[in-house]
């Protein structure tokens, strides 16, 4: 196979390479502009453009450093000041350093006197970092796929677990990758290579000394404050800031907060953006312009039609670096381009509802507790006879169901039993982050556990976004000193009685009347059934061709085949499972894989 260069920005590197493993790589690499950052006896490093989000590179006699992204204050912001505070405190604390930074971004760390070769990105997920294990036990790395996949040294096929995971989530988290043999390491993990191999460290336990907050007012008043430093230190360098504003609790506070800044004599201009759609089910346009209107913040709703959003499929299907089905990916790609042209920086509220805690449903509850301790075969049984009876046929979901943790999966994507009569081979979940973090709580625990898994779901759209368009995004509710704060707390301060999210809530209130924001949340999402529909399916008709969808390897291909026949045909009942296979079959298409 020939293996081209790709012009991707980026850090590649390697480590512990065997001498015919190195000239095939240097072979391959001196197609490439790449400056060479690092070359010693068991590390290279080599760098091409100008990395996404930056990069600071720091050394002493025993260290070097590779940061991708950014620190927040009370870090140095100055370049050379930084560098010295990030070697200090390696020097002080060794790897323990990183659970300290708050910021965002990916670190490569080598410690040349050790021996040891470091891989740290934090918990927003912004940045990234993949790497792959040679049989002799050497290490490939890069914060690219699209550096890392077309490497000489990397079989460069569709992974079958990632597939698999794929097909069942509608996309596919840490550690695994489409790629066979890539992974991608676990946010807020300490990936450490050394004379041993490669071993992943999770972060400390917190130091729970300090006292924490035992009443929902101070608990309040303290969140409030951790909250507003958490903004300031992202946007103390921005003249132009806009606030994504969904409607929600969440994006209303950091839109309160950036608002009161501008308000007290910051420089700062504050927009909000809202996308609206014109299904009344989807839009909320109305309360965040309810919200906006109480802060004195300008307010822009953003539409785009039916075109705008197959264009963006098309972008993302060309330029993203791995396929994943969110159906908002097109609106976020269309709002973070309109982001781009307005603003230095961008505000996400993402990260409060793994902070917070989530309740599921009832029927969640139940049939994770107690349903999911019958057999497969009696609950089978118990589906069949319910949905028989009028007065019960509702309820048969309780019941319906194969792998206890498909209960609180959010996509349509395909069940375990289903891929294994589809795919033809052993299907095995329990390797997925969502399964092992399923497993890691007792049956009961719902609110720990689900509260767990909404932080698992990956943000690929926003990221992948931010990528495109080179819009920076900040993301405040994972600063680590809100997190401490919030983790800490009692959790009847975070929920009780039905009512998600206390404290933020009564913060909320102090900026903007209630009755303007407490009303039920839609969720940002797109109707995607209208893009698949669009000119008469012409989405569908060229991209779930019969030999695309043999890219998959798929053994039962007349299946695929009949879920799309039967889409076109007025069944909508699959719609999820079509639009996976259109994201998929476009993004392999585009980048040349298949099994």
């Amino acid at each position: 196979m020939n293996y081209s260069f790709t012009t991707a920005d980026g850090l590649l590197g390697c480590k512990d390479l065997s001498s015919s493993a190195s000239a095939r790589l240097q072979h391959w690499l001196g197609q490439s502009a790449g400056q060479v950052q690092c070359s010693d006896d068991a590390l290279q490093i080599w760098v091409f453009g100008t990395p996404i989000g930056g990069l600071t590179r720091v050394s002493d006699d025993t260290l070097s450093c590779w940061l991708l992204g950014d620190l927040f204050v009370p870090w140095p912001q100055q370049l050379k000041a930084r560098g010295r505070a990030i070697l200090k405190a390696y020097h002080g604390k060794g790897h323990g350093w990183v659970w300290d930074a708050s910021g965002q971004f990916a670190l490569v760390l080598w410690d040349k006197q050790r021996q040891e070769l470091a891989l740290y990105r934090d918990d927003t997920s912004a940045r990234t970092l993949y790497y792959h294990q040679l049989p002799g036990g050497g290490l490939i790395f890069s914060d690219r796929l699209d550096l890392l996949a077309p490497c000489p040294l990397l079989p460069r096929r569709l992974s079958q677990t990632g597939l698999h995971e794929y097909l069942r989530f509608l996309d596919i988290s840490t550690p695994n990758t489409i790629y066979d043999g890539i992974f991608s390491t676990e946010p807020g993990q300490l990936h450490v290579h050394g004379r041993h191999g490669l071993h992943a460290y999770p972060p400390p336990c917190p130091d729970s000394a300090e006292p924490m907050p035992q009443t929902l007012e101070t608990a309040a008043r303290e969140f409030d404050q951790r909250l507003a430093d958490a903004v300031a230190a992202r946007i103390h360098s921005a003249d132009r800031l806009v606030v994504f504003l969904s409607g929600g609790v969440d994006s209303a506070y950091l839109c309160a907060l950036a608002a009161q800044r501008a308000a007290h004599g910051d420089p700062l201009r504050v927009q909000a953006l809202t996308v609206g759609f014109v299904e009344p089910q989807l839009d909320e346009s109305s309360v965040a312009e309810a919200v906006a209107a109480g802060l004195g913040v300008q307010h822009r709703v953003l539409r785009f039609s039916m075109a705008a959003y197959r264009n963006a499929f098309e972008e993302l299907a060309a330029s993203a670096e791995y396929p994943f089905a969110d159906p908002a990916a097109g609106a976020s790609l269309l709002a973070f381009q309109h982001a781009r042209d307005h603003a230095d920086l961008a505000l996400d509220g993402t990260g409060a509802d793994t902070l917070f805690g989530i309740m599921p449903a009832r029927h969640q509850r139940f049939a994770v507790q107690y349903a999911a301790r019958l057999p497969y075969r009696l609950r089978r049984l118990l589906t069949a006879l319910m949905a028989m009876l009028p007065g019960i046929r509702e309820y048969r979901a309780l019941f319906e169901f194969g792998d206890p943790e498909e209960v609180l999966i959010r996509w349509g994507g395909w069940s375990r039993r289903e891929l294994m009569a589809l795919c033809g081979c052993q299907v095995r979940l329990d390797q997925t982050r969502f399964y092992r973090l399923f497993r890691t709580y007792t049956r009961a625990a719902h609110y720990q556990r689900y509260s767990a898994l909404l932080g698992n779901l990956p943000d690929d759209r926003l990221h992948v976004a931010s990528q495109l368009t080179g819009l920076t995004v900040r993301y405040p509710f994972f600063d680590p000193g809100v997190g401490q704060l919030v983790r800490a707390l009692d959790q009847t301060l975070c929920y009780a009685e039905g009512e998600h999210k206390r404290i933020l809530k009564l913060g909320l209130s102090w900026y903007v009347p209630k009755h303007l924001w407490n009303v039920p949340k839609h969720g940002f999402n797109f109707p995607f059934d209208a893009l698949l529909e669009h000119r008469d399916h012409a989405l569908v008709h060229e991209y779930l061709r019969a030999d695309y969808l043999r890219r998959l390897g798929c053994a039962n291909n007349g299946e695929l085949e009949r879920v799309v026949r039967n889409f076109i045909h007025g069944d909508r009942s699959q719609r999820f499972r079509v639009w996976a296979l259109a994201v998929l079959t476009a993004w392999l298409v585009r980048h040349d894989l298949s099994a």
